[in-house]
């Protein structure tokens, strides 16, 4: 752990040091952009991936999503979406922010009046999650 007596200020440092420090950060924030592309492109990957379960594939089809669109991207809204029906009121904060803030046909109405936010700021003050 770092306390104040380790700590060298940059100011303080030759420039061939700075310099050395500067490119090993340069490094390691690259492989870290590297590390992170790769798992979006992943996860991007197996959310376009068909369902494998049965009866979820069913159950998103009885829905009335097209065949062609039931994948795993899908399925996610469409549980959020379940949930948020059923009064979940995070689920609901999160398909709110999906669709852009606002609520479809609602372009006119701010986010703070519509009555989704309304209910969820009313829920976090009186305490409910």
């Amino acid at each position: 752990m770092p306390n104040e007596r380790n700590l060298i200020p940059m100011e303080q440092r030759t420039p061939e040091e700075a310099r050395e420090m500067g490119r090993k950060g340069g490094r390691a924030s690259g492989v870290s952009r590297r590390r992170k592309k790769s798992l979006r492109e992943a996860a991007d990957l197996y959310l376009s991936l068909p369902v494998a379960d049965r009866r979820m594939w069913n159950k998103i089809s009885r829905e009335g999503v097209d065949p062609e669109d039931i994948d795993n991207q899908m399925a996610m809204v469409v549980g959020l979406t379940q949930r948020a029906i059923r009064g979940d009121a995070k689920a609901a904060k999160i398909i709110v922010d999906l669709i852009g803030g606002q609520t479809a046909g609602r372009d006119d109405m701010a986010v703070e009046d519509d009555p989704i936010t309304k209910s969820l700021k009313e829920e976090a003050e009186n305490g409910l999650f």
